[in-house]
């Protein structure tokens, strides 16, 4: 068999493609992904290169030497992340899943900045392993491959199958296969013509534009849709390939040749390195030039990554020696000395996440796959399901409900399900309290303070960039804004006892001398952190403000109006209470408002909106709501009680004597979801 030569502008495509996505990952800019949409084409080099790897060697022969490049510089970087992970206590996928990617490897370390990419090193291992049969494909239907490929990519995304869990790793791995098959008849067919590639590239520019019309990206990042991933990826490879000649020439330069000599070190430790200098560059420099600052020292530290970890990659006979590995393992150790000791270490944070960093980067949405019971799929598939009779879907989430109380160690519970149509239903596990009893809402509490704190906004009584002040008693903290307050980014300490718990008695001006005289946690606006403390400190703004107390507000300004019939407390039942977990209401009451609030948005007199930061909610209307890219509805949980609503209007509210956060957050969720889903809604995300 002929062997093809090896086409040197394919290197130069690579380059570029792994310099753009270096500059996204480092940047956080949306933007950068719609320039040189970089995997497709990085995996049609792989699949050229592949194709010319199996034209001189047995598949077997290829695959080993492919995995034994692969795996001593993965391993070596997943036992870091690893290592770290379970350093600081945070979560992590299974360690399978770190040392043999077949599923993408995550933890919770740094925000996710460490695991994030790895998602292309999970396509990559399945490529390979699909190597010589896409290869066996090409070489007999040659273009048609590719193709049928696009055809599959387009139809899963048109189906709506790839848009998360397990569908989401099979469009990956339908896509770059695809794309693999690209780069392997390249070298089947030989090198397109100047015409096909010119009609190729306006194809693909159509179909991008095409597939805008009928649906956006997800945060407005190419790489969110697999089919706008093919078009913009497609379109963006078939140009490049119009200037051979400018590949060529710039494959040879020393940033080329650097880049792929190292392309996997590259790949596994430029998130790392960028993470490190988003924490270190001082915030008060303006944030574009930041940015710029920041991806530009990223690349000047690759050089330095290379040269520590390069090895792994790049092995020659004999690399393994003392004079080789000992430099290396000491300008690790005096790296490792540096962050952990001195001035350097109380700059780093790899728990907490930052808001002066963009997300981590990603290709995908986040998704956490939510466990529907098989019976409860079964009934959806059902004809009882499909006859649209509201009592036996009534006989279902009520079996729902006993089967969820008791698997989840809830004790006792009840639920409300509303339809946007007007259909109720009550249910009630155990020995709970009937529904015209009243329950401690806990932390749903904030949604009516931040509405009285917006209410007063647009009022112009106070503004969200505002700092507190003294608050009228000295307090050491005034440089805390309002806005600062309401996102959970204020820094101030937890308000805690000896004994752990609040107690009975404790006032607001407690908890504010109390965290007057302890040091912030962190900058303000620096760190995003889940604090009650802030939001008593807010209803004492809101009484400085208006001359009322918080609950006189409370009744004035939402309940009386809506007709709501509550009562409030403060520091009873081990809990501050007040405005930041006071109230005590109906359920009924609370499905009522959690329509105004998460769903209608009307609660003030303009219909707010809301940023959105990772998964949580972190706009000017607190913690929540949020639009989980892990499920369909928004809502907040107040410890004991949860109420959310989803794209199509209906709301469960589930109360119960157990406790819902925690180790039951994701499985609240299902809870909810599976609710949701019999009740004949639960399809739509709620987007703003």
């Amino acid at each position: 068999m002929e062997i093809s030569p090896r086409d040197v502008a394919l290197d130069g495509l690579r380059a570029i493609a792994i310099l753009r996505v270096i500059t996204w990952h480092a940047s956080g800019w949306s933007w950068t992904t719609w320039i040189i949409s970089s995997v497709p084409a990085m995996f049609v080099v792989t699949g050229a290169l592949l194709a010319r790897s199996l034209q001189k060697a047995s598949a077997f022969q290829t695959l080993s030497k492919r995995f034994k490049r692969l795996l001593l510089p993965l391993w070596f970087y997943s036992l870091t992340v690893y290592l770290l992970s379970k350093h600081f206590h945070v979560r992590t996928s299974a360690v399978w899943t770190f040392f043999l990617p077949f599923s993408q490897p995550t933890s919770l370390i740094s925000n996710q900045w460490f695991t994030s990419a790895m998602w292309y090193l999970r396509a990559y291992v399945w490529i390979l392993i699909f190597a010589p049969f896409i290869y066996s494909l090409t070489r007999r239907f040659k273009s048609l491959i590719p193709i049928g490929g696009i055809i599959a990519v387009i139809a899963l995304g048109v189906w709506n199958i790839d848009t998360g869990g397990f569908g989401w790793a099979a469009g990956d791995i339908l896509l770059y296969s695809t794309c693999t098959a690209a780069g392997m008849a390249w070298l089947v067919d030989g090198r397109p013509s100047p015409r096909t590639l010119h009609f190729a590239a306006i194809a693909f520019l159509v179909g991008a534009c095409g597939w805008l019309l009928y649906r956006q990206p997800l945060d407005g990042v190419v790489n969110n849709d697999h089919v706008l991933h093919l078009f913009v990826g497609g379109f963006w490879t078939a140009l490049l390939l119009h200037f051979p000649r400018t590949l060529s020439l710039f494959s040879t330069t020393a940033v080329a040749r650097f880049l792929n000599r190292y392309p996997l070190s590259i790949y596994l430790w430029h998130s790392m390195t960028a993470w490190f200098f988003w924490q270190l560059v001082p915030n008060k420099i303006p944030a574009n030039a930041r940015i710029l600052l920041i991806v530009g020292l990223t690349f000047a530290a690759l050089p330095v990554v290379t040269y520590l970890i390069g090895l792994f990659e790049h092995r020659k006979t004999g690399w393994f020696t003392f004079l080789h590995v000992s430099p290396r393992v000491l300008l690790v150790v005096a790296i490792v000395v540096a962050i952990n000791v001195g001035p350097l270490s109380r700059r780093l944070d790899f728990v907490r996440t930052p808001l002066n960093q963009p997300l981590p980067p990603s290709a995908a949405p986040k998704v956490v796959k939510i466990e529907i019971e098989d019976d409860v799929k079964k009934f959806l598939d059902s004809s009882a399901f499909k006859d649209d009779t509201w009592s036996i879907r009534e006989t279902e989430m009520q079996s729902i409900l006993d089967k969820r109380t008791q698997e989840m160690g809830l004790g006792k519970a009840r639920a409300i399900v509303a339809t946007r149509d007007g259909r109720i239903w009550h249910g009630i596990s155990g020995n709970m309290r009937t529904f015209d009893q009243p329950s401690l809402i806990g932390s749903l509490t904030k949604t009516f303070t931040t509405t009285l704190i917006m209410q007063l906004v647009e009022e112009g009584l106070i503004s969200l960039d505002d700092p507190v002040g003294d608050m009228g008693m000295g307090f050491k903290h005034g440089q805390i804004t309002i806005r600062e307050l309401l996102t959970h980014t204020s820094g101030l300490s937890k308000y805690k006892t000896k004994n752990g718990y609040v107690a009975k008695g404790t006032t607001p001006m407690d908890v504010l001398r109390y965290v007057s005289e302890q040091p912030l946690r962190n900058p303000p606006g620096s760190y995003v952190d889940y604090s009650t403390s802030g939001f008593s400190l807010l209803g004492l703004i809101l009484e400085q403000k208006t001359g009322k107390t918080f609950e006189e507000l409370l009744r004035s300004r939402i309940t009386d109006p809506w007709g709501y019939d509550i009562s409030t407390f403060r520091g009873d039942y081990g809990s501050i209470g007040f405005s930041t977990g006071g109230i005590i209401m109906t359920m009924d009451d609370l499905a009522d408002w959690s329509r105004r609030y998460f769903f209608d948005r009307t609660t003030t007199k303009q219909s707010w909106d809301w940023s959105v930061r990772v998964t949580t909610g972190m706009g000017t209307h607190g913690y929540c709501p949020c639009r989980n890219k892990s499920f369909l509805a928004l809502g907040h949980i107040g410890g004991r009680t949860f109420a959310s609503v989803d794209g199509d209007g209906t709301v469960v509210i589930i109360d119960t004597t157990g406790i819902l956060v925690l180790n039951n957050y994701k499985k609240t969720q299902t809870f909810a979801q599976e609710l949701r889903l019999v009740a004949g809604s639960g399809k739509k995300y709620l987007y703003p």
